[in-house]
């Protein structure tokens, strides 16, 4: 009798991940690697970091092979995402600590297990919040990172109005990295990789949707192409008590933020 193996196969699951944001971000892993050492060079090897809107832990995944005596809590509201992550980074045991909880919940600050954190983190993910919600997010942030602590935003910060032209050699190279993966190289894009782990995992998919439309409920509809441009982060961070708010890195609106509590 043959045995069908219906288990997602967790790091092939979380390898297409990676490989489909890369597809939009082919400078990615210089992102993560600008933060990661950072975090090094501010904190020192052993810190604790709270990584907002984590999605399945790539950028955790990270920090914790790098400092070995670091812990990350991973805070997310998607499902699906929430359980990859604890599957495919099942071995860093309690040192990553998982917390279903979203961002814009005034609550979730209460669910992390912690009252200060060394820093906050976060890759391509607080671009779907708006301007107020960033700026209440970030609120939150600087009551929880202690001071010296820092924060590291990584994302698609657009430019402000009046700058056709950077902006306009931005979106030619968006457009040109997701033709080189999804069109010459096969890398599933975002809808093709949501369907196949939506096939892997259907109850969580389905509970994905249902959280989605009570979350548009409540904080109403959100353009998920409208950034927010960099001059609405500093503003926020400095309102939120942060100081020597500064790029780090970038390439053109791909940047690394870097604020210092």
């Amino acid at each position: 009798m043959t045995t069908v193996d219906t288990e997602p196969r967790w790091h092939d699951l979380m390898s297409t991940w990676d490989a489909q944001q890369t597809g939009y971000l082919p400078r990615r892993e210089e992102r993560f690697t600008a933060i990661v050492r950072t975090l090094g060079a501010v904190l020192g090897g052993r810190f604790t970091v709270v990584d907002l809107g984590c999605g399945p832990g790539s950028l955790s995944r990270r920090i914790l092979d790098t400092y070995p005596e670091a812990t990350a809590v991973a805070v997310d509201a998607d499902p699906l995402l929430l359980r990859l992550g604890r599957n495919a980074l099942i071995g860093y045991g309690e040192r990553l600590r998982w917390v279903d909880a979203d961002l814009r919940d005034p609550s979730w600050t209460e669910r992390l297990g912690v009252e200060r954190v060394d820093a906050a983190v976060s890759t391509t993910a607080l671009h779907w919040l708006d301007p107020g919600a960033l700026f209440t997010l970030y609120q939150r942030v600087g009551r929880l990172v202690r001071p010296g602590g820092v924060l590291l935003n990584g994302d698609n910060m657009p430019y402000d109005p009046g700058q056709a032209i950077h902006e306009r050699l931005a979106n030619e190279a968006n457009e040109r990295a997701a033709h080189e993966a999804f069109t010459v190289a096969g890398v599933p894009d975002w809808d093709r990789w949501w369907t196949q782990a939506a096939d892997a995992l259907a109850d969580e998919a389905r509970e994905r949707q249902e959280r989605r439309a009570r979350a548009d409920e409540r904080y109403g509809l959100r353009d998920g192409d409208r950034l927010t441009s960099l001059s609405t982060h500093v503003t926020a961070l400095t309102e939120a008590g942060f100081r020597e708010i500064a790029t780090i890195w970038q390439d053109l609106d791909d940047r690394v933020l870097l604020a210092v509590r």
